[in-house]
């Protein structure tokens, strides 16, 4: 009978010590497994540079008058947005090496337009080079830590990706940039040139670009230099990031039959848009 009252008291005391035990468990310890961590949450403010990549390239579309020698060519210049700064927000949550990420980006910079071709002056925004543009950048996926997280590591690698959109929003709507320009045609000596005596008309259509939002993807890799300071810590952040996104200029080309009517449509995209961006500012970590 003292053996089983000895057990059952054994057992009472177990019971009331285990709570106790479980608290004062300490994460640091080199046998906690790092997946068994309580999340984490990061938040960052940073600034640094944006470099767009251009929207369009040179489209050529023309043809040599047999009566008078003359060129005629239609030409798409370069839209691009100019480099500026750039100011980035982002908030990750955390559970070891893993985490889920949003963040949103924002530059006031200017839209320009390339060098007028020969021959002409007008340029396609309406007589001005450059229009005020604001690109907002946003997105959410996921982060990779590039080592197993402790709480006293004092530098965090990691790398992240994720979808989301670009918008773009000029201060004033933009006119297609086409130019239509006139000029004899200057070409190498003893060049051959073969005159066709069937001309083809062909309908352009550009859409004026007004506030533009386009399906981007993201990636990139950063670094938090950490202080730890009690259940959380403070630190430098620098990031390397690109925003991937279709360009917003789109050039339409249907061709004129003989009978009146319209050819099929065929569009000319320009390719994609890389946004690239490097930042550095502050990050607060929450949670050990």
């Amino acid at each position: 009978m003292r053996p089983a009252r000895l057990t059952l008291c054994l057992r009472i005391v177990t019971l009331l010590l285990l709570p106790a035990t479980v608290s004062a468990q300490d994460w640091s310890q080199p046998w906690a497994d790092p997946q068994d961590r309580p999340p984490r949450v990061d938040l960052s403010a940073s600034g640094g540079f944006l470099v767009p990549t251009g929207w369009s390239n040179l489209v050529l579309l023309g043809s040599i008058s047999s009566a008078t020698g003359i060129l005629e060519q239609v030409l798409t210049r370069d839209l691009r947005v100019e480099p500026k700064t750039e100011f980035n927000g982002a908030a990750t949550y955390w559970r070891g090496r893993y985490g889920f990420r949003t963040q949103v980006g924002f530059s006031r910079s200017s839209l320009t337009i390339g060098g007028a071709p020969l021959g002409t002056s007008q340029s396609p925004l309406d007589g001005t080079a450059s229009i005020g543009i604001e690109t907002w950048l946003y997105d959410v996926g996921g982060s990779i830590g590039f080592v197993d997280y402790r709480p006293e590591r004092m530098v965090w690698p990691y790398g992240f990706f994720g979808v989301g959109g670009v918008t773009y929003n000029p201060k004033t709507p933009v006119s297609p940039p086409l130019t239509f320009i006139e000029h004899s045609p200057t070409l190498p000596p003893n060049t051959v040139i073969v005159i066709r005596d069937s001309s083809r008309q062909f309908v352009l259509a550009v859409d004026e670009l007004g506030v533009e939002t386009e399906f981007a993807f993201n990636f990139g890799v950063g670094t938090d230099f950490r202080l730890p300071l009690g259940p959380g810590g403070v630190g430098l952040r620098l990031e390397i990031s690109d925003h991937v996104a279709p360009s917003p200029l789109g050039l339409r080309i249907r061709e004129l039959s003989a009978f009146g009517g319209l050819g099929p449509d065929d569009s000319v995209r320009f390719g994609l848009v890389h946004h690239l961006s490097a930042t550095a500012g502050f990050v607060v970590h929450i949670g050990r």
